[in-house]
C-alpha cells in the first residue's frame, strides 16, 4: 500500500520551499547539493507513507541522511534539515526493532552522524574536555541509573538504547565537527523548518493530517507516532506536521524562526529569505501553540540584547504578550484551564512523589500516584520537561540537566573574546538566543522530544564553534614575525638587512 495522495502533497510542499532556497545559493556547487538534499527528502516523505516496515524505513532514513553529508557543508546543517523535515524524527514513540533494543528515528540519526564522521575526517575537530561535556555525561548517567532502579535487565538495556547511546553520540559528534560556513548551517535549518511550516499550514487549512494514515499502511497500530486524535482550538484544527504533537511543532518552529531572524541580519533584505521565514511563522501559527510564540519572543529578545538593541528587546516580549492575551483563540477559558493545570503540576507533582522526589519514581503514573492530574484525554499530561525529569530521574537528574543547559552561556563569552567574523558571531548569538528560549519553553512541552534534543545540539554547536575559533586564534599567535631588520642610514638611504 502507498498513500499516494499524501506523497504528492508532501513532494509539492517541499518543491515550494525549494524554489526560494535555490535563489539564496551563493556558489554553483550549492545548487547541486540542494538538489541532492531535495531528492533525499522526497524519498524520506515517500517512504514514510509507504508500506515499508518501520525498521527498514528508519534504516533508509539513516542512509539518506548519511548520503547528504558533504565536506563543504557543516554536518549540523544537513542534520538539522532532516530533523525538521523527517516525520517524528525527535519522537520516542515511533520505535522498531527488538523489545530489548528499541530503535527510534533519533537513534538512527545519531548513527548517521557517526557514519558521516568516519567518512569525512577532514571535518574533525580536536578539542579539550569542556565542563559541558562533564555535565552532559553526568546527567545521562544519572538519569539512566535512576530510571533503572528496581528495573529488570531488559529495561536497563532499553534505557541505554533509548537515552544513553543516541544523546551521547549526537552531542559528541556535533561538538567535534567543523562549522566552516555558519550562514549555510542557518540556511539549511530554515529550509527544513519552512518545508515543515508549509506542511503545518496545509494541514490546518485543509484539515488533513498527512501522516495520520501510516499506522494502517505499515500495519503497526501501537508504536508509530502519528495523529490519533485531531486536536481543535477555537474550532480550528491544530496542525501536527512532521512533529509528534502541535506543542512540539510550535516550539520547534519558534526556535527555527530565531535562526531566520539571525539570517536576516546576516544576509540583509531578501525576498526568498522573507518567504522562508514567513512560511516558518505561518506553520507556527497553524499549530495554535502558545509555547512556540513564547520561544520566539524570548529568543528574539535575547538576540537583540546581545546586539545592544535594547528597545526592540523590550518591545518583542510585550508584543508576544499582547498576541497571547489579545487573540481569543489563544486566550480565554482554554488558556486559563491550561495555566491552572500547569501550575497544579508544578506544586502537586513533587508533593505526590514524597520521598521519591530525589531519585524519581518511574512507576508513579502506573501506580496512580498522579491520578489527580488526569486531564480530559484520560492521561497524566506532564507537559513540563523539568517535572517529567523529576518523576523519572529525580532532583539529581534535574539539577545536572539545568547545569548542562546553563553551561552554554560561558561559551558565548569565550567566543566573543576570540575575535569571530560576522557570520560566526551571528551564529553564536542565534545559538545562545535559542538556548535561552529553550530554558523557558521546556517548561511547556513534554520530555525527551525534539525541543529537548535541540538543547543538546545547541550546546554542542557552541562548543564546536568555540573550539574552531580557538584553533584559528592559536594559529595566528604562532605565526612567526618577518625576520627583517633595518640597516643603518648611510648617505640618506635606508636599506633592509637580514639578521
Amino acid at each position: 500500500m502507498f498513500l499516494w495522495k499524501s506523497a504528492v502533497v508532501l513532494v509539492g510542499l517541499l518543491a515550494i520551499a525549494t524554489w526560494p532556497m535555490t535563489m539564496l545559493v551563493r556558489e554553483r556547487w550549492e545548487k547541486r547539493y540542494v538538489a541532492r538534499l531535495v531528492i533525499c527528502a522526497t524519498l524520506v516523505a515517500c517512504l514514510a507513507v509507504s508500506a515499508l516496515p518501520m525498521l527498514w524505513t528508519q534504516l533508509v532514513f539513516m542512509l539518506l541522511l548519511a548520503a547528504c553529508f558533504d565536506r563543504r557543508v557543516p554536518m549540523a546543517g544537513s542534520w538539522l534539515f532532516f530533523f525538521f523535515w523527517t516525520p517524528a524524527a525527535g519522537s520516542l514513540l515511533a520505535v522498531a526493532g527488538a523489545y530489548i533494543a528499541p530503535i527510534t528515528p533519533f537513534f538512527f540519526f545519531s548513527l548517521a552522524l557517526l557514519l558521516g564522521y568516519l567518512v569525512h575526517p577532514e571535518n574533525h575537530l580536536r578539542r579539550r574536555l569542556e565542563m559541558s561535556d562533564v555535565y552532559m555525561l553526568l546527567f545521562i548517567l544519572a538519569f539512566c541509573a535512576c530510571m533503572s532502579l528496581r528495573a529488570p535487565p531488559t529495561t536497563i538495556a532499553r534505557n541505554i538504547f533509548t537515552y544513553f547511546v543516541p544523546y551521547l553520540l549526537t552531542y559528541q559528534i556535533l561538538s567535534r565537527t567543523r562549522i566552516a560556513r555558519p550562514e549555510l548551517l542557518l540556511r539549511l535549518m530554515l529550509f527544513g523548518a519552512a518545508a515543515a511550516g508549509l506542511l503545518c499550514l496545509f494541514e490546518t487549512v485543509r484539515s488533513w493530517p498527512l501522516y495520520s494514515g501510516i499506522m494502517g499502511v505499515k500495519q503497526d497500530l501501537w508504536t508509530i507516532d502519528s495523529p490519533r486524535v485531531w486536536l481543535l482550538r477555537g474550532g480550528i484544527s491544530r496542525a501536527y506536521g512532521p512533529f509528534a504533537h502541535p506543542l512540539t511543532g510550535g516550539a520547534m518552529l519558534g526556535l527555527a524562526a530565531i535562526g531566520a531572524w539571525g539570517l536576516w541580519q546576516l544576509r540583509g533584505r531578501s525576498g526568498p529569505l522573507a518567504f522562508l521565514g514567513l512560511a516558518t511563522v505561518a506553520g507556527l501559527a497553524a499549530t495554535l501553540s502558545r509555547s512556540g510564540l513564547v520561544a520566539l519572543a524570548v529568543g528574539i529578545m535575547v538576540y537583540q540584547m546581545l546586539r545592544g538593541r535594547y528597545l526592540l528587546a523590550v518591545a518583542t516580549p510585550l508584543a508576544g504578550l499582547a498576541v497571547l492575551v489579545g487573540l481569543p483563540i489563544l486566550g480565554g477559558a482554554d488558556a486559563q484551564f491550561s495555566t491552572d493545570y500547569r501550575l497544579g503540576l508544578i506544586t502537586g507533582v513533587p508533593r505526590a512523589l514524597g520521598s521519591h522526589v530525589w531519585f524519581g519514581y518511574r512507576e508513579a503514573v502506573g501506580e496512580g500516584l498522579l491520578d489527580i492530574f488526569i486531564q480530559g484525554q484520560g492521561i497524566v499530561d506532564l507537559v513540563n520537561v523539568y517535572l517529567a525529569l523529576i518523576v523519572e530521574g529525580g532532583m539529581v537528574s534535574l539539577v545536572l540537566y539545568i547545569l548542562f543547559l546553563l553551561s552554554a552561556f560561558p561559551h558565548y563569552r569565550a567566543i566573543r573574546r576570540l575575535d569571530p567574523d560576522p557570520e560566526q558571531l551571528i551564529l553564536a548569538r542565534v545559538l545562545i538566543a535559542t538556548q535561552a528560549a529553550l530554558l523557558l519553553s521546556l517548561a511547556l512541552v513534554s520530555s525527551w522530544v525534539a525541543p529537548m534534543q535541540m538543547s543538546f545540539v545547541m550546546v554542542a554547536l557552541l562548543v564546536a564553534l568555540r573550539t574552531e575559533l580557538s584553533a584559528t586564534h592559536r594559529t595566528r599567535r604562532a605565526a612567526p614575525l618577518p625576520l627583517v631588520a633595518t640597516a643603518p642610514v648611510e648617505e640618506g638611504e635606508r636599506l633592509p638587512a637580514l639578521r
